[in-house]
């Protein structure tokens, strides 16, 4: 990874084995940033902008991380009881090392209103709350920012709550998973699909390797209950699975991971900023990749697969998955239809 984080100093040293290591600093003779850039991206970023917060950087001027600092001055912010801006402060060191570099036109442009919303999607997979919290925060930030004039538009007037309810319901539309389809580089369009087919978290694909799959059925301990499972694989995913393993297997040094980003590597970092980037640029919004478990839920479904069967797969309970069934399966039989025509392509 390259840094890019401005003023960051890099130090290269040899060890007494022989090998070489590189060590950062947040400036020139400043204190050291214990994080590794590239297995834990955000961890630095948040290391780093902790460790400047009192310190000028020109090269931050006309960026979200300067409206950040200048809010932060404010009586808007100082004014705030002690809890709730212990409460801020955790929201606005997460904001900050998501979108620091992001400068006051990027902002205020069409689309940016969507890159908001679709990482807020992300941490209310996990942690719906916490979600509406930092979108709160990021909102008043820009509020200030627009009242003095640093930003031209205010992406985030009106953003609903997600913590209200759960998102177990949410499905992917059929023309949804067909416009992604159709705009999404191949890598993301595999991810989406193993989700889809599999009903397994992200994590979990993402650490995925070839030897978990003979042609027939993936293989795999789920990270979160630690349950073995097997999942066979459906003639639309083995297609895109065989395809997929012999571009790997032709490459100099193949991957052991059945997804890969663009360069044929497996994803150590930007996995879902890449995800976040290609739905915007499908024009899909409110969904996630979360959302892909229910998904399969309802393909499962209509292949047979009873609810206990389900359940034993996704790691829903049996209520859950039947909840899913009935709002998006059994009420509608033209749905399915419209399905299974699609698979059948």
């Amino acid at each position: 990874m390259r840094v890019r984080l401005p003023g960051v100093h890099k130090v290269r040293k040899r060890l007494a084995d022989g090998s070489t290591v590189f060590y950062y600093y947040a400036w020139r003779g400043g204190p050291r940033i214990m994080a590794d850039p590239v297995k834990e991206e955000r961890k630095f970023n948040e290391e780093f902008l902790r460790m400047t917060q009192d310190r000028q950087n020109p090269q931050f001027e006309g960026r979200l991380v300067s409206i950040i600092r200048a809010y932060m001055k404010s009586p808007h912010y100082k004014e705030l009881k002690a809890s709730t801006r212990e409460g801020y402060l955790l929201a606005i060191r997460a904001i900050e090392a998501e979108f620091y570099d992001m400068t006051a036109e990027q902002i205020s442009a069409q689309g940016t209103r969507t890159i908001f919303l679709q990482w807020r999607d992300e941490i209310a997979e996990a942690h719906p709350r916490k979600a509406d919290l930092y979108m709160s925060v990021l909102q008043r930030i820009l509020w200030f920012g627009l009242d003095r004039e640093m930003i031209t538009r205010h992406p985030l007037e009106r953003v609903s709550k997600v913590s209200d309810g759960s998102r177990r319901e949410i499905i992917w539309k059929d023309e949804e998973i067909e416009r992604y389809r159709s705009t999404a580089p191949e890598p993301l369009v595999r991810a989406m699909m193993l989700a889809a087919w599999t009903g397994q978290r992200q994590g979990d694909l993402l650490a995925l390797t070839w030897a978990a799959y003979d042609g027939r059925a993936i293989r795999l301990r789920q990270s979160k209950t630690g349950s073995h499972v097997a999942v066979k694989v459906s003639e639309e995913l083995k297609t895109i699975l065989d395809e997929a393993k012999a571009r790997n297997e032709a490459n100099a040094k193949p991957a052991i991971t059945i997804l890969t980003n663009q360069a044929g590597k497996p994803w150590q970092t930007g996995f879902k900023s890449s995800w976040r980037k290609s739905l915007a640029a499908a024009g899909i919004t409110g969904k996630t990749f979360h959302d892909l478990r229910g998904t399969f839920v309802t393909l499962a479904y209509r292949n047979g697969a009873s609810i206990k069967e389900i359940a034993e797969v996704t790691g829903h309970s049996e209520k859950d998955a039947e909840t899913i069934i009935r709002k998006h399966y059994l009420v509608s039989s033209a749905a399915v239809e419209k399905i299974e025509g699609r698979t059948k392509k």
